[in-house]
């Protein structure tokens, strides 16, 4: 990942601020949203799309173990961004909750589910002059705020919430000298945060543009294995004009008596894991700077993928989403082994991608062949394992050119 040094050639990422233990060794990373040019905070602020914007950045635009070390990533969460779907291994990443978030039974069975999950959750800037904040019980970590105490009441408030609350680690914050930090050490706190320690530092790299970060987001969640019906439709509906070129795709390619108008009607025509493989395609399609051929190059060989399976359901709809994304470096400008960190895909699909192994692996590696013309390096035996002759492959290619004429007919705006 770019250093300072490459701040003019390269956008910024997030702004990285280090958490300290006793020993003052640090053991964890805050990352904190910063504009990608580097100027004033935009008004009004974000929260939502700040949350995602330092998530993606971190997980998918650079080497993770370069941005955290090897340590626990903190990231803030606002409401929203909180009951969102969290394709992230939880050993990295640590749940900061706003001290705006409002506390209902929602939140709660979130924040419950998520620690069974095995994410750590943080309170931040906790400045209460009691323990009784209804997250406590559901939290790890505790940011206490000290510049809105006073030295006896900061120890005070220390105390309290070790009694009531023993699991918890507490973490104070905002430390801006010596002395600050030696009667936080006496008072007994885990963890160090604040300027006297070390300034946030900002993270360059190459960002992806607004737009990605929303078609990533919605890929995520409709990559999801057990992916429900309700879920497809909470996504496509995020996006008002997907779900109108969706409707009108399954419109033109089904033969019925009555127009499809809801993605209900549209999932019981032709099933949601074939609604989410060309909800994807559409949401790729909606990238921008990119050129016309690229998702037309992705389509056809997700059609082929699909075709060499068509007589297995269910694996040829793991082999088109494969055939699909294995452009998504194209797509995201970025190595296709950070983009499937952050896809929560099928161990089949993401297998496939990565090494072409497994049946999955046979026709995404088959599909480019043919695209190629390449016959004799066609893995003939991999496909006589999962019952595919030569006269089927000749077969499905036909079908899978028919397939991408009709489709991209019926999915233009």
């Amino acid at each position: 990942m770019p250093n300072a040094s490459d701040s003019q050639a390269a956008s910024v990422l997030f702004a990285r601020q280090p958490i300290f233990d006793t020993s003052l060794e640090i053991v964890a990373f805050e990352l904190l949203y910063r504009p990608t040019d580097g100027g004033p905070m935009p008004m009004p602020f974000d929260g939502n799309r700040a949350t995602s914007t330092v998530l993606l950045n971190a997980f998918t635009q650079g080497d993770l173990e370069t941005v955290s070390q090897g340590k626990p990533l903190f990231v803030n969460f606002t409401a929203a961004t909180l009951l969102d779907d969290l394709p992230f291994d939880p050993a990295c990443l640590v749940i900061e909750l706003l001290e705006d978030i409002p506390f209902d039974d929602t939140i709660r069975d979130r924040l419950a589910l998520l620690r069974q999950q095995g994410f750590r959750i943080a309170l931040d800037d906790y400045a209460e002059g009691d323990i009784e904040h209804p997250c406590l019980p559901l939290v790890d970590i505790v940011k206490l705020e000290y510049p809105h105490y006073c030295d006896d009441a900061f120890v005070r408030i220390v105390q309290q919430l070790r009694q009531r609350y023993p699991h918890l680690k507490i973490l104070a914050e905002k430390l801006e000298t010596a002395t600050e930090l030696s009667c936080c050490q006496r008072a007994g706190c885990d963890l160090f945060q604040g300027y006297f320690l070390a300034r946030p530092q900002l993270v360059h790299g190459k960002t992806v543009v607004a737009d990605r970060i929303a078609i990533l987001e919605l890929i995520a969640t409709l990559s999801k294995p057990d992916v429900s019906a309700d879920d497809i439709f909470a996504a496509i509906e995020r996006d008002p004009v997907l779900g109108v070129r969706l409707l009108r795709l399954v419109n033109n390619t089904k033969q019925r008596e009555v127009e499809i108008t809801s993605l209900e009607q549209a999932v019981a025509l032709v099933g949601p894991q074939r609604i989410r493989s060309l909800a994807t395609l559409l949401a790729l399609s909606e990238v921008e700077d990119k050129p016309a051929s690229l998702p037309q190059s992705a389509l056809a060989r997700a059609c082929l993928c699909r075709e060499l399976a068509a007589s297995n359901p269910a694996l040829a709809e793991k082999a088109f989403i494969s055939g699909l994304f294995s452009y998504l470096e194209a797509f995201f400008d970025r190595p296709l082994v950070e983009l499937l960190e952050s896809l929560p895909l099928h161990a089949s699909i993401t297998t496939a991608l990565l090494t072409r192994a497994g049946p999955v692996g046979a026709l995404l590696e088959t599909a480019i062949r043919l695209e190629s013309e390449s016959w004799e390096e066609i893995p003939w035996p991999r496909l006589e394992l999962i019952g595919i002759q030569v006269e089927d492959v000749r077969a499905a290619n036909r079908r899978a050119r028919q397939a991408v004429r009709e489709l991209q007919a019926n999915a233009a705006p």
